[in-house]
């Protein structure tokens, strides 16, 4: 096999060393950051995140905890290798909290890490937290993006869902915006609501596009066990759900609305004026994906090679920093199989996949691992590979999240995603909607 004896000694491997690349050693990795505010002045009747009504809670200990968790990663110099292009809070609704309680989180962030100057800076706003002051506060301090909380412009579905405002409150909401000199903002859309037809559905996206929203997010209505909203369906307090067909019917609706108002999908249930995509969406989720850090209980995070999440428990997370330890529940190392694994489950969510960008991040052709994944997929219509990138379909991004896991590998396979939530609900709901339900339940006063 070998005609003579090589006697260099291999001290290290790769040998392919170049001069160019040296100044990329300790180049900054880009990331996101995320920050979860827990509270909101009241809780929708669908909402399954992790969140507690504003009045109850303890908030000065949660803004304490908070704190204390950011300089904590500051301290150990955890994030010292990265620059942070975008931030986003979220929650929960931040703009309940008063503009200084906010932005101090924000400045902490700034004056612990390195955030660059045009950084994207995100905050979600509900219209009944949300005020002129607030928005000129937020604007005054650097943020220059707002996401506000629509899910519709029509009363009728806005009492169906639990959500409390109202038509009105959503006009007040955009004249802040505007007046604050905001033209960067996205409004979230909820559709598929019990009864809902699709002239209404026609209706709020013509109204939605009417605001001059540079970014559009439209989701399906997801009714979650364990919460208000699933207790009123099993006490036949709302419509009936809208069948499958209905449901596939206003995705295509969505889609060819907003596409003809000039709106890019360029993610599942993400429409954007070109330019004004979510840089967030861009580093947290389109492949190659970038590292992200969350802050606050339920935050997740993909950071050196793990992805792990903090305690849902607002009293936990409390409890965890409090004892000068991370609040970190759940926590998984990935193989360098995960790793190409999940640039595909998370590159589908946005509907392309670059071959290209696979092959000079991980040095080998994707077909060799997922090849028949790959296949089976053209096969059935639900992507096609134009030039170097695999394109979703319109019938693909239908099943985008079975797309999406037929990527899983190992222990992932068959398994649904942890849930961070803890049920809000309250002992009064149940029992009311249980004696709704016909269910005998015995009053307070009963022995």
């Amino acid at each position: 096999m070998f005609t003579s004896k090589d006697n260099e000694f291999i001290a290290w491997y790769p040998t392919c060393v170049r001069a160019e690349e040296a100044e990329a050693v300790w180049q900054r990795r880009r990331a996101a950051f995320y920050v979860h505010i827990p509270f909101c002045t009241a809780i929708c009747d669908y909402c399954g995140f992790a969140v507690e009504r504003a009045a109850e809670a303890a908030v000065p200990r949660y803004l304490a905890a908070l704190e204390r968790e950011i300089r904590r990663y500051a301290e150990l110099g955890r994030l010292g290798n990265h620059r942070f292009e975008c931030g986003h809070f979220g929650g929960g609704t931040p703009s309940v909290l008063a503009p200084a309680d906010m932005l101090r989180i924000l400045d902490l962030i700034r004056g612990s890490f390195e955030v660059t100057t045009d950084a994207e800076i995100t905050v979600e706003v509900n219209p009944i937290s949300f005020t002129p002051d607030k928005a000129i506060a937020y604007r005054d301090a650097g943020v220059n993006r707002i996401s506000f909380g629509v899910q519709s412009f029509e009363d009728r579905l806005l009492r169906i869902i639990g959500r409390p405002h109202r038509g009105r409150d959503v006009d007040d909401t955009l004249v802040a915006i505007h007046a604050a000199g905001f033209t960067n903002f996205s409004l979230d859309v909820i559709y598929g609501i019990p009864s809902q037809t699709e002239d209404e559905l026609r209706a709020d996206l013509a109204r939605a596009v009417a605001t001059g929203a540079t970014h559009i997010s439209c989701f399906r209505l997801e009714i979650i066990p364990f919460t208000a909203l699933k207790l009123r369906e099993a006490a036949r307090d709302i419509p009936a759900r809208l069948t499958i067909e209905q449901l596939d019917a206003m995705d295509l609706i969505v889609s060819e609305v907003l596409g003809q108002h000039g709106y890019r999908e360029y993610g599942a249930f993400n429409f954007a004026k070109p330019g004004f995509e979510s840089v967030h969406n861009e580093i947290a989720f389109v492949a190659p994906q970038g590292e992200y850090v969350g802050f606050g209980n339920s935050a997740y995070s993909f950071i050196n090679g793990h992805v792990y999440t903090n305690h849902a428990a607002v009293d936990a997370y409390e409890d965890a920093v409090e004892a000068g330890g991370d609040p970190i529940v759940l926590a998984h190392r990935l193989s360098l199989h995960e790793e190409m694994s999940r640039y595909f489950v998370l590159g589908l969510k946005f509907l392309r996949v670059s071959r290209t960008r696979f092959i000079e991040r991980y040095g080998l052709e994707p077909e060799l691992l997922f090849g028949p994944v790959i296949r089976e997929l053209e096969e059935a219509g639900m992507w096609t590979r134009v030039g170097e990138e695999w394109k979703v379909s319109a019938r693909g991004r239908q099943y985008i999240n079975n797309m999406a896991k037929a990527f899983y590998i190992g222990d992932s396979r068959g398994r649904r995603q942890f849930a961070q939530f803890v049920p809000n609900l309250t002992p009064d709901q149940i029992l009311r909607y249980a004696r709704r339900a016909g269910h005998d339940v015995p009053s307070e006063s009963s022995p």
